[in-house]
C-alpha cells in the first residue's frame, strides 16, 4: 500500500495537470505532452459533448476550463460558472455539416466575443444574445451591424482594440487586440474556386435562399480587414491566458505590443489561414505561434461546407512542433471538450518552459 501511495505522488508530479483530488476525472493534455487525452469520463463536464450553454454539466472542479470547439471559429468556454462564447455562427445552413445543435438551443452565455462580423463569425450573435442577456463585444463595424438586428444594444460592448481597453467579468477580464483579417492570394483562392465549381453540385435554389438570408445577419464593410478584425487576450483569475484570433491575417503590431508585455499564453485558439496551399498556411500558423508563444495549440476556422475545402491541420502541427517540439497541439471535432487545469499555468511559473528557436 506505501508503494501504491508513493507511485500515485510520483504519477501527479509529473503531470502538469497535476491531481487534485482522485475524483479530478480529466486529463489535461499538457500532462502527457500530447493531442490524445481520452481519459475524461470521471467529470461529465469534460467528456460530455453537449455544450454547457445547451444544458450539458459544467466541469466539476470550478479551476476547470472546458473548450468546445463548434466549428469555424466558434468555441465555448466554460470556467468557474462562466460561459463564454467565442463568434457565434451556429444555424449555418443545410450545406455544411450539422453541429449537433441549433442557436435555439444556446440558453446560457454570460459574453460573446466577436473576432469580427463577417456572416460566418457573428450571424447569431443578436439572437443569442437577445436570448441569454450576454454581454457581446466587437469592433465598431460588427456592433453596428448588431445595432440593425434588434440587439439591445445596452449589452453590447465596442471595442477598437488599439490599447487601454480591459473589459471585467467575473472571474477573468478580456483584452481586445487590434488584428488583421486574412488576405489570401487572390489567384489561389480563384484557382480553388474554379475547382470546386466543375467538381461538385451547385447550390440548389432553396440553398441559395437560404445561404442568402444567413449571409445578411452579417457584414461585408471593408473596414473588417484593418479595423473590424479583434483578438481577445483572456486571462483567468488565477493568471491562465487565453489568446483568441478568429482570422488568420498577419500578427499586427498591436498584438506584438501586448504579447512582449505578456510573454506568452497558456493556449492559443487560432483560425487557420484561408490560403489553402500548405506552404502558405504554414507560413501564417508559424507566425502566430512565434508572435503568441502557446503551451498548446487549437486551430479554427478548419472545416468548411460539405462541397467546399476543409484546411488541413496536420502540416501546421507538423511545422510547428518542428520549431518548438514542447507545442502541445489539440484538434478535436464538434462539441468534444478539452480540458484544462488553469492552476498550472505560465503567469505562476507552473508550466513547461517551452524552448523557441
Amino acid at each position: 500500500m506505501k508503494n501504491f501511495f508513493k507511485l500515485l505522488a510520483a504519477t501527479c508530479a509529473i503531470a502538469i495537470a497535476g491531481c487534485s483530488g482522485l475524483g479530478g476525472g480529466f486529463v489535461d493534455p499538457r500532462s502527457t505532452g500530447a493531442a490524445d487525452s481520452r481519459s475524461e469520463a470521471g467529470d461529465p463536464g469534460c467528456s460530455a459533448r453537449t455544450l454547457v450553454s445547451t444544458g450539458g454539466p459544467f466541469p466539476n472542479d470550478a479551476q476547470t476550463l472546458a473548450v468546445r470547439w463548434t466549428g469555424y471559429a466558434n468555441f465555448e468556454l466554460v470556467y468557474n460558472g462562466q460561459i463564454i462564447l467565442l463568434d457565434a455562427y451556429f444555424d449555418r445552413g443545410a450545406m455544411f455539416p450539422p453541429l449537433g445543435f441549433k442557436a435555439a438551443d444556446v440558453k446560457r452565455a454570460d459574453v460573446i466575443l466577436l473576432g469580427h462580423g463577417h456572416v460566418d463569425h457573428m450571424s447569431d450573435a443578436a439572437s443569442v444574445g437577445a436570448r441569454t442577456g450576454a454581454v457581446v463585444v466587437g469592433a465598431p463595424v460588427t456592433t453596428e451591424k448588431l445595432a440593425t438586428q434588434n440587439s439591445d444594444m445596452k449589452q453590447v460592448r465596442t471595442v477598437t482594440g488599439r490599447g487601454g481597453e480591459l473589459l471585467r467579468f467575473k472571474g477573468y477580464t478580456v483584452e481586445p487586440i487590434l488584428g488583421r483579417h486574412g488576405e489570401p492570394p487572390h489567384d489561389v483562392v480563384e484557382a480553388f474556386d474554379r475547382a470546386l465549381k466543375a467538381t461538385t453540385a451547385p447550390a440548389t435554389a432553396e440553398q441559395a435562399k437560404e445561404r442568402a438570408e444567413i449571409r445578411a445577419r452579417g457584414t461585408s464593410d471593408k473596414r473588417v480587414v484593418a479595423e473590424g478584425t479583434i483578438a481577445y487576450l483572456i486571462t483567468l483569475d488565477n493568471g491562465f491566458r487565453i489568446l483568441f484570433r478568429d482570422s488568420g491575417g498577419i500578427v499586427t503590431d498591436y498584438e506584438k505590443a501586448a504579447m512582449a508585455r505578456v510573454g506568452r499564453v497558456d493556449l492559443a485558439l487560432v483560425a487557420v489561414s484561408a490560403a489553402f496551399l500548405n506552404t502558405l498556411t504554414v507560413e501564417r500558423a508559424l507566425e502566430h505561434m512565434r508572435a503568441y508563444r502557446p503551451d498548446v495549440f487549437m486551430p479554427a476556422h478548419h472545416d468548411g461546407p460539405y462541397n467546399d475545402l476543409w484546411r488541413a491541420t496536420e502540416p501546421l502541427f507538423q511545422a510547428m512542433k518542428e520549431e518548438n517540439p514542447q507545442l502541445v497541439t489539440v484538434s478535436r471535432v464538434y462539441r468534444e471538450p478539452v480540458c484544462f487545469n488553469t492552476a498550472n499555468n505560465i503567469a505562476r511559473g507552473q508550466a513547461p518552459a517551452a524552448t523557441m528557436k
